[in-house]
C-alpha cells in the first residue's frame, strides 16, 4: 500500500518519500531525501518509453473507437488523437517512469547509500 501511494504522489521507489520531478518533464538526478541515484544506468529509462507506449495506447484506444463509431471525418478524428495525446503526455511521461522505477526497484531492490557526516552523498 505504501509503494502504491508513493507512485500515485511520485515518490522515489527506495524511501518512498523524496520527489523525483523538479518540474514537468524534470527529474532530480538522486533522491533529495535518501541519496539514491534514479537512473543505475545508461539506457535505464527505456523500459518506461514501452510502459508509456503500453498505456498511451490504452488509454487513446476508447476513444478511436467512440469516434470511429460516430462516425467523425477524418480532420476531427486526428485533432481529438493528437490533442489527447498532447495533454496527456506530462503524465504519461511522469508515470511511465515511475512505474518502471518502482518495478525495477520491486524486482532488484537497493538501499539507499550510507550517510557520511549526516547527509546523503550526491
Amino acid at each position: 500500500m505504501h509503494r502504491l501511494l508513493a507512485l500515485l504522489f511520485q515518490r522515489c521507489p527506495v524511501c518512498l518519500q523524496g520527489e523525483v520531478f523538479t518540474s514537468l518533464f524534470g527529474m532530480h538526478t538522486h533522491c533529495p531525501r535518501c541519496g539514491v541515484k534514479y537512473e543505475r544506468e545508461t539506457g535505464y529509462f527505456l523500459n518506461a518509453m514501452f510502459i508509456g507506449y503500453a498505456i498511451g495506447f490504452l488509454v487513446l484506444v476508447p476513444t478511436a473507437l467512440l469516434l470511429a463509431w460516430l462516425n467523425v471525418s477524418i480532420l476531427v478524428f486526428s485533432l481529438a488523437i493528437v490533442s489527447e495525446t498532447a495533454l496527456l503526455t506530462p503524465l504519461l511521461f511522469r508515470y511511465a517512469r515511475l512505474i518502471w522505477m518502482h518495478i525495477d526497484q520491486m524486482l532488484d531492490p537497493r538501499s539507499p547509500p550510507t550517510l557520511i557526516s549526516g547527509r546523503p552523498p550526491l
